[in-house]
Protein backbone atom coordinates (compact mmCIF):
# COMPACT_ATOMS: atom_id res chain seq x y z
CA UNK A 1 0.00 0.00 0.00
CA UNK A 2 2.88 2.40 0.77
CA UNK A 3 4.30 1.81 -2.73
CA UNK A 4 0.93 2.59 -4.32
CA UNK A 5 0.59 5.74 -2.21
CA UNK A 6 4.02 6.97 -3.37
CA UNK A 7 3.05 6.22 -6.98
CA UNK A 8 -0.17 8.17 -6.58
CA UNK A 9 1.64 11.19 -5.11
CA UNK A 10 4.02 11.16 -8.07
CA UNK A 11 1.09 10.98 -10.51
CA UNK A 12 -0.17 14.27 -9.10
CA UNK A 13 -3.84 13.61 -8.45
CA UNK A 14 -6.85 11.37 -8.29
CA UNK A 15 -9.04 9.94 -11.01
CA UNK A 16 -12.83 9.88 -10.82
CA UNK A 17 -14.81 7.46 -12.94
CA UNK A 18 -18.10 8.94 -14.19
CA UNK A 19 -20.76 6.68 -15.62
CA UNK A 20 -24.54 6.57 -15.93
CA UNK A 21 -27.08 3.81 -15.91
CA UNK A 22 -30.78 3.15 -16.45
CA UNK A 23 -33.25 0.26 -16.64
CA UNK A 24 -31.90 -3.08 -15.43
CA UNK A 25 -28.15 -2.93 -15.93
CA UNK A 26 -26.75 -3.46 -12.44
CA UNK A 27 -24.79 -6.57 -13.39
CA UNK A 28 -22.88 -4.63 -16.07
CA UNK A 29 -22.32 -1.74 -13.70
CA UNK A 30 -20.94 -3.99 -10.96
CA UNK A 31 -18.37 -5.40 -13.39
CA UNK A 32 -17.30 -1.92 -14.47
CA UNK A 33 -16.95 -0.66 -10.89
CA UNK A 34 -15.16 -3.78 -9.63
CA UNK A 35 -12.57 -3.78 -12.41
CA UNK A 36 -12.03 -0.03 -12.16
CA UNK A 37 -11.60 0.17 -8.39
CA UNK A 38 -9.13 -2.70 -8.48
CA UNK A 39 -6.70 -0.16 -9.95
CA UNK A 40 -5.20 2.24 -7.40
CA UNK A 41 -5.58 5.18 -9.79
CA UNK A 42 -9.39 5.16 -9.58
CA UNK A 43 -10.25 6.73 -6.24
CA UNK A 44 -13.89 7.60 -6.73
CA UNK A 45 -16.85 6.48 -8.83
CA UNK A 46 -19.83 8.70 -9.61
CA UNK A 47 -22.86 6.86 -10.97
CA UNK A 48 -25.65 8.99 -12.42
CA UNK A 49 -28.86 7.05 -12.00
CA UNK A 50 -31.18 7.71 -14.95
CA UNK A 51 -34.21 6.19 -13.17
CA UNK A 52 -32.85 2.65 -12.92
CA UNK A 53 -35.35 0.06 -11.68
CA UNK A 54 -32.68 -1.74 -9.63
CA UNK A 55 -31.23 -1.09 -6.18
CA UNK A 56 -27.97 0.68 -6.90
CA UNK A 57 -27.24 1.14 -3.19
CA UNK A 58 -25.61 -2.29 -3.31
CA UNK A 59 -22.67 -0.55 -4.98
CA UNK A 60 -22.29 1.84 -2.06
CA UNK A 61 -22.41 -1.07 0.39
CA UNK A 62 -19.74 -2.97 -1.52
CA UNK A 63 -17.44 0.05 -1.93
CA UNK A 64 -18.21 2.45 0.93
CA UNK A 65 -16.69 5.93 0.65
CA UNK A 66 -15.75 5.34 -3.01
CA UNK A 67 -19.07 5.08 -4.88
CA UNK A 68 -21.56 7.94 -5.07
CA UNK A 69 -25.02 7.61 -6.64
CA UNK A 70 -26.71 10.70 -8.06
CA UNK A 71 -30.40 9.97 -8.62
CA UNK A 72 -32.35 11.66 -11.41
CA UNK A 73 -36.18 11.44 -11.29
CA UNK A 74 -36.56 10.29 -14.89
CA UNK A 75 -34.42 8.93 -17.71
CA UNK A 76 -32.95 12.14 -19.11
CA UNK A 77 -30.67 10.58 -21.74
CA UNK A 78 -26.91 10.53 -22.02
CA UNK A 79 -26.32 14.27 -22.56
CA UNK A 80 -27.92 15.32 -19.28
CA UNK A 81 -26.58 12.26 -17.45
CA UNK A 82 -22.95 12.92 -18.37
CA UNK A 83 -23.46 16.62 -17.84
CA UNK A 84 -24.55 15.96 -14.25
CA UNK A 85 -21.73 13.48 -13.67
CA UNK A 86 -18.94 15.65 -15.09
CA UNK A 87 -20.17 18.67 -13.14
CA UNK A 88 -20.24 16.63 -9.91
CA UNK A 89 -16.72 15.27 -10.48
CA UNK A 90 -15.36 18.79 -11.04
CA UNK A 91 -17.12 20.07 -7.92
CA UNK A 92 -15.67 17.25 -5.83
CA UNK A 93 -12.12 18.09 -6.90
CA UNK A 94 -11.26 15.27 -9.31
CA UNK A 95 -8.01 15.95 -11.11
CA UNK A 96 -8.63 13.40 -13.86
CA UNK A 97 -12.07 12.37 -15.10
CA UNK A 98 -12.62 9.07 -16.87
CA UNK A 99 -15.94 8.66 -18.67
CA UNK A 100 -17.31 5.15 -19.18
CA UNK A 101 -20.58 3.62 -20.34
CA UNK A 102 -22.08 1.28 -17.77
CA UNK A 103 -21.65 -1.71 -20.09
CA UNK A 104 -17.92 -1.17 -20.74
CA UNK A 105 -15.15 -2.47 -18.49
CA UNK A 106 -11.35 -2.12 -18.63
CA UNK A 107 -9.12 -5.10 -19.28
CA UNK A 108 -6.01 -5.49 -17.10
CA UNK A 109 -3.51 -2.74 -17.82
CA UNK A 110 -5.98 -0.50 -19.68
CA UNK A 111 -6.24 2.20 -17.01
CA UNK A 112 -2.48 2.42 -16.55
CA UNK A 113 -1.97 2.57 -20.31
CA UNK A 114 -4.48 5.41 -20.65
CA UNK A 115 -2.79 7.44 -17.94
CA UNK A 116 0.65 6.87 -19.42
CA UNK A 117 -0.53 7.92 -22.88
CA UNK A 118 -2.33 10.97 -21.50
CA UNK A 119 0.85 12.05 -19.71
CA UNK A 120 2.84 11.67 -22.95
CA UNK A 121 0.29 13.59 -25.03
CA UNK A 122 -0.05 16.42 -22.53
CA UNK A 123 3.69 17.15 -22.50
CA UNK A 124 3.67 18.88 -25.86
CA UNK A 125 0.14 20.28 -25.77
CA UNK A 126 -0.83 21.14 -22.21
CA UNK A 127 -3.24 19.26 -19.97
CA UNK A 128 -6.24 21.20 -21.25
CA UNK A 129 -5.56 20.19 -24.87
CA UNK A 130 -5.03 16.41 -24.57
CA UNK A 131 -7.47 13.52 -24.23
CA UNK A 132 -7.12 9.78 -24.73
CA UNK A 133 -9.68 7.05 -25.16
CA UNK A 134 -9.60 3.29 -24.69
CA UNK A 135 -9.91 0.84 -27.55
CA UNK A 136 -13.23 -0.99 -28.01
CA UNK A 137 -12.64 -3.44 -30.89
CA UNK A 138 -16.34 -4.05 -31.58
CA UNK A 139 -17.11 -0.34 -31.58
CA UNK A 140 -14.03 0.81 -33.50
CA UNK A 141 -14.46 -2.00 -35.98
CA UNK A 142 -12.67 -0.38 -38.93
CA UNK A 143 -9.56 0.31 -36.88
CA UNK A 144 -9.68 -3.21 -35.43
CA UNK A 145 -9.98 -4.62 -38.97
CA UNK A 146 -6.88 -2.77 -40.11
CA UNK A 147 -8.59 -0.13 -42.27
CA UNK A 148 -6.10 2.73 -42.89
CA UNK A 149 -6.81 5.70 -40.66
CA UNK A 150 -7.81 8.09 -43.51
CA UNK A 151 -10.70 5.73 -44.28
CA UNK A 152 -11.51 4.73 -40.70
CA UNK A 153 -12.63 8.20 -39.60
CA UNK A 154 -15.36 10.44 -40.96
CA UNK A 155 -14.34 13.04 -43.50
CA UNK A 156 -15.49 16.64 -43.26
CA UNK A 157 -18.76 17.38 -45.08
CA UNK A 158 -19.77 13.71 -44.99
CA UNK A 159 -23.40 12.71 -44.37
CA UNK A 160 -23.90 9.91 -41.86
CA UNK A 161 -20.29 8.99 -42.54
CA UNK A 162 -20.86 8.78 -46.31
CA UNK A 163 -18.42 10.72 -48.49
CA UNK A 164 -18.31 10.38 -52.26
CA UNK A 165 -14.51 10.55 -52.30
CA UNK A 166 -14.32 7.39 -50.19
CA UNK A 167 -16.38 5.31 -52.62
CA UNK A 168 -13.42 3.92 -54.58
CA UNK A 169 -11.84 2.60 -51.39
CA UNK A 170 -15.13 1.16 -50.15
CA UNK A 171 -15.49 -0.77 -53.40
CA UNK A 172 -11.85 -1.87 -53.25
CA UNK A 173 -12.12 -3.15 -49.65
CA UNK A 174 -14.90 -5.52 -50.73
CA UNK A 175 -12.61 -7.29 -53.17
CA UNK A 176 -10.31 -10.19 -52.17
CA UNK A 177 -7.30 -7.92 -52.75
CA UNK A 178 -8.53 -4.93 -50.78
CA UNK A 179 -10.25 -6.68 -47.90
CA UNK A 180 -8.69 -5.55 -44.58
CA UNK A 181 -6.63 -8.33 -43.06
CA UNK A 182 -6.68 -7.12 -39.47
CA UNK A 183 -2.91 -7.59 -39.23
CA UNK A 184 -2.30 -3.89 -39.77
CA UNK A 185 -3.87 -2.91 -36.46
CA UNK A 186 -2.05 0.27 -35.49
CA UNK A 187 0.01 0.21 -32.34
CA UNK A 188 0.18 3.15 -30.01
CA UNK A 189 -1.90 6.21 -30.78
CA UNK A 190 -4.46 6.97 -33.48
CA UNK A 191 -5.60 10.59 -33.78
CA UNK A 192 -9.39 11.01 -33.89
CA UNK A 193 -11.48 14.06 -34.82
CA UNK A 194 -14.12 13.15 -32.20
CA UNK A 195 -15.14 10.09 -30.22
CA UNK A 196 -17.58 8.59 -27.73
CA UNK A 197 -17.97 9.21 -24.02
CA UNK A 198 -17.09 5.60 -23.22
CA UNK A 199 -13.39 5.36 -22.35
CA UNK A 200 -12.46 9.06 -22.52
CA UNK A 201 -9.79 10.19 -20.03
CA UNK A 202 -8.65 13.79 -19.60
CA UNK A 203 -7.41 16.23 -17.00
CA UNK A 204 -10.03 18.41 -15.31
CA UNK A 205 -8.68 21.49 -17.10
CA UNK A 206 -9.83 20.07 -20.44
CA UNK A 207 -13.37 19.52 -19.15
CA UNK A 208 -13.40 23.01 -17.67
CA UNK A 209 -12.30 24.41 -21.02
CA UNK A 210 -14.84 22.65 -23.27
CA UNK A 211 -17.81 22.92 -20.91
CA UNK A 212 -20.63 20.39 -20.57
CA UNK A 213 -22.61 18.26 -23.06
CA UNK A 214 -25.46 19.88 -25.00
CA UNK A 215 -28.72 18.94 -23.26
CA UNK A 216 -30.95 19.35 -26.31
CA UNK A 217 -29.25 16.44 -28.09
CA UNK A 218 -30.55 14.06 -25.39
CA UNK A 219 -28.79 10.94 -26.69
CA UNK A 220 -26.83 9.89 -29.78
CA UNK A 221 -24.29 12.23 -31.36
CA UNK A 222 -24.19 14.25 -28.13
CA UNK A 223 -20.81 12.63 -27.44
CA UNK A 224 -19.70 13.39 -31.00
CA UNK A 225 -20.52 17.09 -30.63
CA UNK A 226 -19.02 17.23 -27.14
CA UNK A 227 -15.67 15.65 -28.01
CA UNK A 228 -15.45 17.54 -31.31
CA UNK A 229 -15.02 20.65 -29.17
CA UNK A 230 -11.65 19.28 -28.06
CA UNK A 231 -10.14 19.14 -31.54
CA UNK A 232 -12.06 22.11 -32.92
CA UNK A 233 -10.42 24.30 -30.29
CA UNK A 234 -6.88 23.13 -31.00
CA UNK A 235 -6.65 20.03 -28.82
CA UNK A 236 -6.12 16.39 -29.71
CA UNK A 237 -7.89 13.10 -29.02
CA UNK A 238 -5.88 9.91 -29.31
CA UNK A 239 -7.13 6.36 -29.35
CA UNK A 240 -4.75 4.22 -27.26
CA UNK A 241 -4.96 0.82 -28.93
CA UNK A 242 -3.17 -0.97 -26.09
CA UNK A 243 -5.83 0.21 -23.57
CA UNK A 244 -8.50 -2.37 -24.40
CA UNK A 245 -12.05 -2.08 -23.04
CA UNK A 246 -14.60 -4.86 -23.10
CA UNK A 247 -18.11 -4.24 -24.38
CA UNK A 248 -20.28 -6.24 -21.97
CA UNK A 249 -23.31 -5.51 -24.17
CA UNK A 250 -22.99 -4.52 -27.82
CA UNK A 251 -24.61 -1.29 -28.97
CA UNK A 252 -27.64 -1.43 -31.26
CA UNK A 253 -25.77 0.33 -34.07
CA UNK A 254 -22.42 -1.46 -34.26
CA UNK A 255 -21.33 -2.54 -37.74
CA UNK A 256 -21.18 -6.22 -36.79
CA UNK A 257 -24.96 -6.38 -36.45
CA UNK A 258 -25.82 -5.35 -40.01
CA UNK A 259 -24.17 -5.24 -43.41
CA UNK A 260 -24.08 -1.43 -43.64
CA UNK A 261 -25.31 1.79 -42.06
CA UNK A 262 -28.46 1.76 -44.18
CA UNK A 263 -29.60 -1.54 -42.68
CA UNK A 264 -28.65 -0.32 -39.22
CA UNK A 265 -31.19 2.48 -39.41
CA UNK A 266 -33.82 0.64 -41.43
CA UNK A 267 -33.87 -2.74 -39.68
CA UNK A 268 -33.14 -1.87 -36.05
CA UNK A 269 -35.84 -2.83 -33.57
CA UNK A 270 -36.10 0.55 -31.81
CA UNK A 271 -37.90 3.46 -33.42
CA UNK A 272 -36.94 5.97 -30.75
CA UNK A 273 -33.25 5.05 -31.07
CA UNK A 274 -33.43 5.32 -34.85
CA UNK A 275 -35.18 8.70 -34.63
CA UNK A 276 -32.78 10.36 -32.19
CA UNK A 277 -29.68 8.85 -33.80
CA UNK A 278 -30.72 10.06 -37.26
CA UNK A 279 -31.97 13.46 -36.12
CA UNK A 280 -28.88 14.30 -34.09
CA UNK A 281 -26.46 13.00 -36.71
CA UNK A 282 -28.18 15.14 -39.35
CA UNK A 283 -27.94 18.18 -37.07
CA UNK A 284 -24.25 17.58 -36.41
CA UNK A 285 -23.41 16.88 -40.05
CA UNK A 286 -25.09 20.01 -41.37
CA UNK A 287 -24.46 22.55 -38.63
CA UNK A 288 -21.10 21.45 -37.25
CA UNK A 289 -19.26 18.99 -39.51
CA UNK A 290 -19.96 20.42 -42.97
CA UNK A 291 -16.96 22.44 -44.15
CA UNK A 292 -18.38 22.78 -47.67
CA UNK A 293 -22.07 23.40 -48.32
CA UNK A 294 -22.11 22.01 -51.85
CA UNK A 295 -20.08 18.92 -50.91
CA UNK A 296 -22.35 18.18 -47.97
CA UNK A 297 -25.39 18.55 -50.26
CA UNK A 298 -23.87 16.10 -52.74
CA UNK A 299 -23.06 13.54 -50.05
CA UNK A 300 -26.52 13.97 -48.55
CA UNK A 301 -28.22 13.36 -51.90
CA UNK A 302 -26.20 10.22 -52.58
CA UNK A 303 -26.68 8.90 -49.05
CA UNK A 304 -30.46 9.35 -49.25
CA UNK A 305 -30.55 7.76 -52.69
CA UNK A 306 -28.80 4.65 -51.38
CA UNK A 307 -30.91 4.62 -48.22
CA UNK A 308 -34.09 4.63 -50.28
CA UNK A 309 -32.86 1.80 -52.50
CA UNK A 310 -32.11 -0.37 -49.49
CA UNK A 311 -35.46 0.53 -47.89
CA UNK A 312 -37.38 -0.58 -50.99
CA UNK A 313 -35.38 -3.79 -51.25
CA UNK A 314 -35.91 -4.61 -47.56
CA UNK A 315 -39.54 -3.49 -47.41
CA UNK A 316 -38.77 -0.83 -44.78
CA UNK A 317 -40.61 2.14 -46.25
CA UNK A 318 -42.31 3.04 -42.96
CA UNK A 319 -38.96 3.22 -41.19
CA UNK A 320 -37.58 5.20 -44.14
CA UNK A 321 -40.28 7.83 -43.59
CA UNK A 322 -39.28 8.05 -39.91
CA UNK A 323 -35.61 8.50 -40.80
CA UNK A 324 -36.33 11.17 -43.40
CA UNK A 325 -38.48 13.09 -40.92
CA UNK A 326 -35.72 12.80 -38.33
CA UNK A 327 -33.21 14.20 -40.84
CA UNK A 328 -35.50 17.13 -41.63
CA UNK A 329 -35.95 17.84 -37.92
CA UNK A 330 -32.21 17.73 -37.29
CA UNK A 331 -31.30 19.95 -40.21
CA UNK A 332 -33.97 22.43 -39.13
CA UNK A 333 -32.56 22.51 -35.60
CA UNK A 334 -35.65 20.95 -33.97
CA UNK A 335 -33.89 19.30 -31.04
CA UNK A 336 -34.94 18.32 -27.52
CA UNK A 337 -37.39 15.57 -26.59
CA UNK A 338 -39.90 14.53 -29.27
CA UNK A 339 -43.38 13.76 -27.93
CA UNK A 340 -43.70 10.72 -30.17
CA UNK A 341 -40.45 9.19 -28.92
CA UNK A 342 -40.24 9.41 -25.12
CA UNK A 343 -37.09 8.09 -23.47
Amino acid sequence: MRIEARQQRRSGGTTTLVTLTYGQRLSYLQTLVARSLSNWRIQRVIVVNNASSENLRALCAAWPDQVEIIDLPTNTGSAVGYRVGIEAALRRGAEYIWLMDDDNAPRPGAIDALHQRLFECAQGRGWDKAAVIGFRPTHQADIAAGVPRPFAVQWRSSCFGFHVAQLPYKVWRRTPWGRPKGKRLPTGLVRLPFTTYGGLLAHRSLYERIGLPLEDLLLYADDTEYTWRITASGGDIFLATEAVLDDLEHSWNIKARTANIYETFLLGNSEFRAYYAARNQAWFDKHVWAASGWLYALNRSLFLFLLRQVARRKGSLERLNLIEQAIRDGESGRLGAHESYPL
